[in-house]
């Protein structure tokens, strides 16, 4: 009887770790479904942020695109109050981490305007016009 109660004890202590443990998850989760919630309006800015990129920046030099998209574009889409992700760009919409670093481990060029190049092909469902250096 006393090797069960010690084994019961063992398995108590251990599910209070776990659940201990798990306190810190709900945290988390909590603000990940907070987080979650506040995506579903801001996707609206960020996918017409994103398809207006892919459309329409290939042509263009990197300065240029930089100017048009953060200075011309973006400010339109807040002045007309559509709900967009806090200091978005592009390329974070376009792309992941671990997309950019399969693409530079398979060669290519890290600078600024390869990576866009590279999202812009990514997205594109045909042939996109791009000014490549």
């Amino acid at each position: 009887m006393e090797a069960e109660a010690n084994m019961c004890l063992a398995k108590l202590s251990s599910a209070e770790t776990l659940v201990n443990g798990l306190s810190g998850e709900n945290k988390r989760w909590g603000e990940n479904v907070s987080k979650l919630k506040n995506n579903i309006l801001s996707i609206i800015g960020d996918v017409l942020l994103a398809s207006s990129f892919v459309s329409y920046i290939g042509a263009f030099t990197t300065s240029f695109r930089v100017n048009l998209w953060s200075n011309t574009w973006l400010p339109d889409i807040l002045k007309r109050k559509i709900p967009i992700t806090s200091e978005v760009t592009p390329l974070l919409i376009l792309t992941t981490d671990s997309q950019i670093a399969t693409w530079k481990n398979e060669g290519l060029r890290s600078d600024q305007m390869s990576l866009e190049n590279a999202s812009i092909i990514s997205n594109c469902s045909r042939w996109p016009l791009l000014i490549d250096p």
